[in-house]
């Protein structure tokens, strides 16, 4: 189900990885990546699909980390802090949540990848 998705995840080779499922009734379905290069930089990469509206803010272990535009029920975004974007610290175990007006919609636990 996911191997259309995963194509367009970036590899990456030391970092951590969450498959997101629905919560609360909600029926889309992701996958996020978390790295944290060597000087420090963080990059975070999402696909999402399923998902209604317009936008969505990911959160990890509670802290914003970014606000992803939707299309068409899909969302593919890159961030990272060398361009400017503010990721909050993770780790193996990080809640990640997807939410939409305040509401989780997609959820799931970061592991080393």
């Amino acid at each position: 189900m996911f191997g259309h998705i995963l194509h367009l995840m970036p590899r990456i080779r030391s970092g951590y990885k969450a498959v997101l499922i629905g919560v609360s009734g909600f029926t889309g379905r992701g996958m996020i990546g978390l790295y944290q290069g060597k000087n420090g930089t963080k990059s975070l990469s999402v696909v999402l699909r399923g998902i209604a509206g317009r936008s969505a803010e990911i959160h990890v272990d509670g802290s914003h980390a970014a606000t992803i535009a939707i299309k068409n029920g899909r969302a593919v975004g890159r961030f990272s802090s060398a361009k400017g974007h503010a990721l909050p610290d993770f780790h193996d175990g990080s809640n990640i949540e997807i939410r939409q007006n305040g509401d989780v919609v997609l959820t799931g636990v970061l592991s080393r990848g």
